[in-house]
């Protein structure tokens, strides 16, 4: 999200590794903000703008928007996965 739609300078080695729940999801928000920010002013013909990609080059703001997305589901249904077989512990 950093490269996409904020200043694009943070590398995934610089990524840190929080100890707790809280700090994640402090973070975590705080990393979706750029990304509703541009949502929030974004019209249909903004999804074929270029932006900068951390798979290296350019993705069309759209293909970004589906990448995120399947991000956040893919990762989402692992830490329900986790949560739930820690559960039933």
């Amino acid at each position: 999200m950093d490269h996409a739609f904020g200043p694009g300078r943070l590398v995934f080695d610089q990524l840190v590794v929080h100890g707790t729940a809280e700090e994640l999801l402090r973070d975590w928000q705080a990393s979706r903000e750029p990304v509703s920010d541009w949502l929030a002013g974004a019209e249909d013909a903004d999804l074929s703008a270029e932006r900068p990609s951390h798979l290296g080059g350019t993705r069309t703001a759209g293909e970004v928007m589906r990448i995120l997305i399947d991000e956040q589901t893919h990762h989402g249904a692992e830490i329900a996965l986790l949560r739930d077989l820690y559960l039933r512990r």
